[in-house]
C-alpha cells in the first residue's frame, strides 16, 4: 500500500501547489514556503470527579489522551484543565480574548468533556465540577460561551464537547479549500448527550475514541466537516453534530487540522559533531520573543518564547501575598514560618522546569539520570550548573538576562494568588507527580494541570532551585518586604516544590528545603526567570 500512501501525498502536495502558486518564488531563493496555517492552540477540559453529580469514570483519561494526540500529532500548544469548579472554568475561558489577541492567522480547539445539562427555555449548560443539581446558577451557559469566543481575534475556533451544546448548527456549504481556510469560522462539533457515553471496560468514552481514532488516522489536511463525516463513518453510540454557531458572524470557513508533516518548519541550525542534536519538544512552533510593544506593558496570560532553547515564558504580575504556612499544616517545618507579607514586582517565569532538550541545546549534553527525552525536566544538575546554564543562556540571548527566581518569586508564582496547599489548588493528585503517584520517576514537562498564571509542575516532577542562600530563621528575624533575595549569608542554596519522589506534603506551596551549591540528584531540575 505504499504506493497507495504516496499518491494520496502527492495529490496533498498537487492541492497546495493550486492555491499558493505564487509563493513558490521565494523557493528559488532557497527559502522553503507553505501556506500559512497560523499556530493552533487547544484547550482541553475534563472533568470527572463531581461533588453533587455522578463520577464520569473515562473522563480524565479522555482529556489527557485528547490533549497529548493534538500535541504529539498536530502541534498543538494544550492547556489541560482537570476537575475545574465554576470559578476556575470561568476565569480560564474568559482570559482567552486577552491571551490570544491578535492572533488572526493562528487556531484555537475547545474540547470539553463532562456533565451538561439543557435548562428552561433550551439553554444549554456545562456544568464545573461543583455544580448543584437543579441550580442553574452553580452552571455555566453555553450561551456565554458562544459569546466569549465571538471576541477571541483567531481565524478558526472550533468547540468539541462530548455533551451538549445549545445553538442551532448548520453545516459550511463553501466547497473551496482557499476559502474555507482564510475566512474565519466559529463551529460545533457535539455529541448533543447530557454525559460522555460509557462502553463497558472501554478506555475512552464513545466520543473521544470515534474523535482519537480519526484523527490518529489521518495523514492530510482535515477540515471539521470532514472529521464530522469520519466520526459518523464509525457509528459511535453518540451520534456527533457539527456546524456553525449561527448567531456568530463568521459563517464562511472551516476549521483546519494540519499534521506535524504538512506545517512549515525553518531549518534547524547545524549542530557540531562534538554536540548531538536535542530530541525536539512537542511544541516548538513558537511565536519569537519580541518584547511587548512600548505602550503596552505585559499582562497576566502574555508569553514570549526564548529562541535559542525554545524555552516559554509567561508573565506573572506583581503583586503581594501571605508567605509561609501557619501552625497545624501538615508536614510542616518550623523554618516554614512565621507567615509574613511580601510584595514582589511583576517578572517573567519558565511555563515549565528546564527540560532536558532545551539543556542539550544549551549545553550540549544530557546529565539526567532518568535520560527519558527531550520533553522531559533535565534532573541531576547542580545550584552550580543551572547558573553556568543561565549564564551562556543570556550570551545567546541578546538584550535579556536569564537567572533562577527568587524563593519569594517561586512561592508567589506558585500560589498564583490563591489559597491552596499545592501550586494551583488543594488537590495535588491534578497538579503534581509525587510519591503515591509517579511510579517514583520524572514525567513530560506539563501533563499536570496549569495553575492560575499557567505554570506547570510547580508541585512535583522535580525540585527547582532558587537563587536564594538559606537561613531556617530567615522569615522569624523579619526580612526584606519588598522583593526580597533571601540572606547575605550561609552556603547552602534553595529548593522547592517537591520532586516525584517526595512524599506529597513536601509538594505544598510552603514547603523549603535546602542543598550546597554542587549537590547534583536526579529530582532535581529548576525553572528560569527572564529580565528585561
Amino acid at each position: 500500500m505504499a504506493w497507495q500512501q504516496k499518491s494520496k501525498r502527492l495529490r496533498m502536495i498537487g492541492l497546495l501547489l493550486l492555491f499558493w502558486g505564487p509563493a513558490w518564488s521565494a523557493v528559488a531563493a532557497g527559502q522553503p514556503v507553505l501556506p500559512d496555517f497560523g499556530r493552533q492552540y487547544a484547550l482541553v477540559i475534563g472533568n470527572q470527579s463531581y461533588k453533587n453529580l455522578d463520577e464520569l469514570p473515562t473522563v480524565r483519561t479522555d482529556a489527557q489522551d485528547v490533549g497529548r494526540l493534538l500535541e504529539e500529532l498536530y502541534g498543538f500548544k494544550v492547556e489541560l484543565l482537570l476537575d475545574a469548579d465554576r470559578d476556575r472554568m470561568l476565569w480560564t475561558l474568559s482570559q482567552l480574548p486577552k491571551r490570544l489577541a491578535d492572533r488572526e492567522r493562528d487556531s484555537l480547539l475547545i474540547y470539553y468533556a463532562g456533565h451538561s445539562q439543557l435548562g428552561r427555555g433550551g439553554a444549554g449548560y456545562w456544568q464545573p465540577v461543583d455544580a448543584v443539581q437543579n441550580n442553574e446558577g452553580s452552571w455555566i451557559s453555553t450561551d456565554l460561551i458562544s459569546n466569549i469566543l465571538k471576541t477571541v481575534r483567531v481565524r478558526h475556533i472550533l468547540v468539541a464537547t462530548d455533551a451538549a451544546y445549545a445553538v442551532s448548527l448548520r453545516l459550511p456549504s463553501e466547497t473551496r479549500f482557499q476559502k474555507l481556510l482564510e475566512t474565519p469560522s466559529i463551529t460545533v462539533l457535539a455529541s448533543g448527550g447530557d454525559k460522555p457515553v460509557q462502553e463497558p471496560e472501554a478506555r475512552n468514552s464513545s466520543f473521544a475514541r470515534s474523535l482519537l481514532l480519526a484523527l490518529r488516522d489521518n495523514h492530510e489536511l482535515l477540515a471539521g466537516s470532514k472529521l464530522f463525516e469520519l466520526m459518523r463513518q464509525q457509528r459511535p453510540q453518540s451520534m456527533p453534530r457539527y456546524g456553525y454557531i449561527t448567531q456568530a458572524e463568521q459563517a464562511q470557513g472551516d476549521f483546519f487540522f494540519v499534521p506535524r508533516q504538512l506545517q512549515y518548519r525553518e531549518a534547524a541550525p547545524a549542530v557540531s559533531k562534538e554536540q548531538p542534536a536535542p530530541a525536539p519538544l512537542p511544541q516548538q512552533k513558537k511565536m519569537p520573543a519580541a518584547p511587548p510593544a512600548a505602550a503596552r506593558q505585559p499582562q497576566q496570560g502574555d508569553m514570549l518564547v526564548n529562541e535559542a532553547s525554545g524555552m516559554e515564558f509567561v508573565y506573572v504580575p506583581g503583586g503581594c501575598f501571605k508567605m509561609g504556612s501557619s501552625l497545624g499544616e501538615k508536614g510542616r517545618f518550623l523554618w516554614e514560618g512565621p507567615v509574613h507579607e511580601v510584595c514582589v514586582n511583576g517578572f517573567w517565569l519558565g511555563k515549565y522546569e528546564v527540560t532536558q532538550a532545551q539543556w542539550q541545546k544549551i549545553m550540549g549534553d544530557n546529565p539526567s539520570g532518568f535520560g527519558k527525552g527531550g520533553e522531559y525536566p533535565v534532573e541531576n544538575v547542580s545550584w552550580e550548573d543551572a547558573k553556568e546554564f543561565l549564564r551562556r543562556l543570556t550570551q545567546r540571548s541578546s538584550g535579556r538576562i536569564y537567572r533562577l527566581p527568587s524563593e519569594a518569586e517561586w512561592e508567589y508564582a506558585c500560589r498564583a494568588s490563591g489559597s491552596g496547599k499545592y501550586c494551583g489548588g488543594d488537590n495535588p493528585d491534578l497538579l503534581a507527580w509525587h510519591e503515591e503517584n509517579s511510579g517514583n520517576q520524572t514525567h513530560a514537562a506539563g501533563r499536570k494541570q496549569a495553575n492560575a498564571f499557567g505554570l506547570h509542575d510547580m508541585s512535583g516532577n522535580v525540585w527547582e532551585w532558587c537563587g536564594d542562600r538559606f537561613d531556617q530563621a530567615y522569615y522569624s528575624v523579619g526580612g526584606v518586604r519588598n522583593n526580597p533575595h533571601g540572606p547575605a549569608g550561609g552556603g547552602e542554596r534553595v529548593v522547592r516544590g517537591g520532586s516525584a519522589g517526595s512524599r506529597v506534603y513536601n509538594c505544598r506551596a510552603a514547603f523549603r528545603y535546602k542543598n550546597q551549591p554542587d549537590y547534583r540528584e536526579n529530582m532535581i531540575g529548576f525553572r528560569v526567570v527572564m529580565q528585561e
